[in-house]
C-alpha cells in the first residue's frame, strides 16, 4: 500500500479525536470541552439536561450534603458551609462526625441505617458550628447509586428560625392566658391612648366595649377629685417612668363609684421608641369598706377607752376618800371604846378597818391599772433598766434586809420602754418574790439577753413556786392563788405587768413548778438608737 499523505493521517485523528467528544458529550461523560485555537486553548462548559438541578442545589436555601461510604463529605453547597461557620476547603474532605455532638452521633447512624434499609430517613438532631454553637436541623437522608458507588445524599434544614418562631407563638399564648386569667383589671394602651389589649376581669369594671377605645372614654378616673386624664399616663411612658400604686376613684355609668389601686409600666421597642404602657387597676373598694369601718370602730373605742379610765379613774378616787374616813372613825371608835365594848364588838370593829384599808389598796391598784397604757409613746430619753432596779430595790430595803434577801443582777440594757412602766414591772415582780418566799431566805436573780431582736428580761426567785395549771391565770384580773390572809395583795399587780409588756409589743409568761421558786419572763424592745449596758452589783 503506498504510504498516506501526512496531511491525511492528521486529518483522519482529528476526526476520531472528535468523534470520541461527541460520544462523551452524548453519554453525559463530559461537562466541558477544551479547544485549542490561535489564542491557546480554550475551556467550554456544557449545559446538559441536569445543569437546572445543579443551579438548584446550589442556591436552595436547605444545605446539601454529599457523603461516600466512610462518610467523608464529597460535596457540600454553600448553604451547609455557611450553616456550620467554616471555609468550603475545610468542609469537602472531612467526616461528616466532626459536625456532629457525641450525644447526636448515635441518632445520626440510626437514620443512616433507616435509609439504608427503607430508601429514606429522617430526623431532628443538632450539629455543632465552628464557634462550638449547636444549631437544630432536620436530616433527612437519602442513598445514591452513582455509577457503582454507594453514597449518601443529606439535606440537611436549620430549625432555628422555625423554633424561635414557635418560641414567640408560646408566649404570645402565654401573654393571652395571663391576660385572660388574671384577677387585676389589666389593660395595655398604645401611644395614642387606644386600648390594644384587655384581661378578662377588665369587664367588671367597664360596662361596654373595652377594645380599640380611648381608654379616658372607659374609664373616668379621678385623684382627690381631679381627672386622672390618659396624658398623665402617656407622658410617664415616653420618659420610661412608672406610675405605681395611685388611690384612684372611678365612676360608674350607673352612678355607683368604685376604688381602685392604679399602676402603670412603660412599654418600648428595643430602640426605646415608646409602645404605650400597661396599666394595673385592682379593684379595693371593699378594703376600702373595711378600712373605714376598722377605723370607725377604732375610734368608738378609744372613745369607750376614754370614758371607761374616767370612770375608773373618778370612781377610785371619789371612792378612796369616803373609805379613808370609814377606816378613820373605825380607827377611833376603836380606841376610844375599845375597853367598853364585848370582845365580839371589837373584833367586828377590827375587820370593818381592815376591810376598809383592803378595798382602798384595791382601788389603787385599780388606778394604776387603767394607767398602764397611758404614758405617751414618744420618749424623750430611753430608760436605763439597772438605774430603775437600783431605785426599786431601795424601796423594798427593809424587806430585804428583814427576810435576809440575797439579791443578784446582771448588766441591764437601756430601753425604749417608759420610766414609769419599767418602775411598775420591777416593784410588782420584786415584790411578789419577796412576798411569797418559802423557809428559805428569798434569793432573787434579775437577768437579760437578746432575744429576737427584743431583749429578754427575767425575774427568778426560790419562793413557794407556782403549779402549772394556774400559770396563766395569775396574769388575770383580780387572780390571787392564795387565800385566807396569809399574803396581801389584791391580785391586780401581774395582770399591771402583763398589759405594760403587751403595750410595747412584748410578752410576758412564767416558768415554775410548786416548791422551786418562779421565773417571770418578759419581753420588751432595746434602744434604737444604740444599746448599752451597765453592770449592777
Amino acid at each position: 500500500m503506498a504510504e498516506q499523505d501526512p496531511r491525511i493521517e492528521d486529518l483522519l485523528a482529528r476526526l476520531a479525536e472528535a468523534e470520541e467528544t461527541i460520544r462523551a458529550i452524548y453519554s453525559g461523560e463530559a461537562d466541558a470541552v477544551v479547544v485549542n485555537d490561535a489564542s491557546g486553548p480554550r475551556v467550554y462548559a456544557l449545559e446538559g439536561a441536569d445543569h437546572p438541578y445543579r443551579v438548584m442545589v446550589e442556591q436552595m436555601h436547605e444545605g446539601t450534603v454529599t457523603l461516600d461510604c466512610d462518610h467523608v463529605i464529597l460535596y457540600s453547597n454553600p448553604q451547609f458551609v455557611e450553616m456550620m461557620g467554616e471555609a468550603f476547603e475545610s468542609v469537602t474532605g472531612s467526616e461528616f462526625a466532626r459536625f456532629l455532638p457525641p450525644t447526636d452521633a448515635k441518632l445520626f447512624t440510626a437514620l443512616v441505617e433507616a435509609a439504608v434499609v427503607r430508601g429514606h430517613g429522617s430526623g431532628e438532631l443538632n450539629v455543632r458550628a465552628a464557634d462550638g454553637t449547636l444549631v437544630p436541623v432536620r436530616l433527612s437522608v437519602t442513598p445514591l447509586n452513582v455509577a457503582g458507588m454507594q453514597n449518601l445524599c443529606l439535606l440537611v434544614s436549620d430549625l432555628r428560625e422555625q423554633r424561635r418562631n414557635v418560641a414567640i407563638l408560646k408566649e404570645e399564648r402565654l401573654s393571652r392566658l395571663i391576660l385572660e386569667q388574671a384577677a387585676e383589671a389589666i389593660v395595655v394602651i398604645d401611644p395614642e391612648g387606644i386600648i390594644v389589649r384587655r384581661s378578662e376581669s377588665t369587664r367588671r369594671l367597664s360596662s361596654g366595649p373595652v377594645l380599640m377605645c380611648p381608654f379616658d372614654r372607659v374609664f373616668s378616673l379621678t385623684v382627690n377629685g381631679i381627672p386622672f386624664q390618659t396624658e398623665h399616663i402617656l407622658a410617664a411612658a415616653r420618659a420610661g417612668e412608672n406610675i405605681t400604686g395611685v388611690e384612684v376613684k372611678m365612676v360608674h355609668p350607673d352612678g355607683n363609684v368604685s376604688a381602685l389601686l392604679f399602676s402603670a409600666s412603660p412599654l418600648s421597642s428595643e430602640g426605646n421608641e415608646s409602645l404605650g404602657s400597661v396599666i394595673t387597676l385592682t379593684d379595693i373598694t371593699e378594703r376600702k369598706r373595711a378600712e373605714e369601718a376598722l377605723a370607725r370602730q377604732a375610734d368608738e373605742l378609744a372613745r369607750s377607752n376614754s370614758d371607761l379610765r374616767q370612770f375608773a379613774y373618778s370612781a377610785s378616787h371619789d371612792l378612796r376618800e369616803p373609805l379613808r374616813q370609814l377606816a378613820v372613825f373605825s380607827e377611833l371608835l376603836q380606841a376610844k371604846y375599845q375597853d367598853k365594848l364585848a370582845d365580839g364588838a371589837s373584833l367586828l370593829i377590827q375587820h370593818a378597818v381592815d376591810s376598809a384599808h383592803r378595798m382602798e389598796g384595791l382601788l389603787k391598784d385599780l388606778l394604776a391599772y387603767t394607767q398602764a397604757a397611758d404614758a405617751p409613746q414618744d420618749i424623750a430619753a430611753p430608760s436605763d433598766t439597772g438605774d430603775i432596779v437600783r431605785k426599786t430595790l431601795a424601796i423594798f430595803e427593809f424587806q430585804i434586809a428583814e427576810s435576809g434577801a440575797q439579791v443578784e443582777c446582771d448588766p441591764l440594757p437601756v430601753l425604749d420602754v417608759h420610766e414609769v412602766h419599767l418602775t411598775q414591772l420591777f416593784q410588782n415582780l420584786i415584790g411578789n418574790a419577796l412576798k411569797y418566799r418559802g423557809q428559805a431566805p428569798p434569793h432573787i436573780r434579775i437577768s437579760a439577753e437578746r432575744a429576737d431582736g427584743m431583749w429578754k428580761l427575767a425575774v427568778a426567785d426560790n419562793g413557794i413556786g407556782i403549779d402549772p395549771a394556774y400559770q396563766r391565770q395569775v396574769f388575770g384580773l383580780f387572780q390571787r392563788l392564795h387565800g385566807g390572809g396569809k399574803y396581801s395583795g389584791t391580785g391586780i399587780g401581774l395582770a399591771i405587768c402583763q398589759k405594760i409588756v403587751q403595750r410595747y409589743g412584748g410578752r410576758i409568761w412564767v416558768e415554775s413548778e410548786p416548791g422551786q421558786g418562779s421565773r417571770f419572763i418578759f419581753m420588751l424592745p432595746g434602744e434604737k438608737r444604740g444599746e448599752k449596758s451597765e453592770e449592777k452589783k
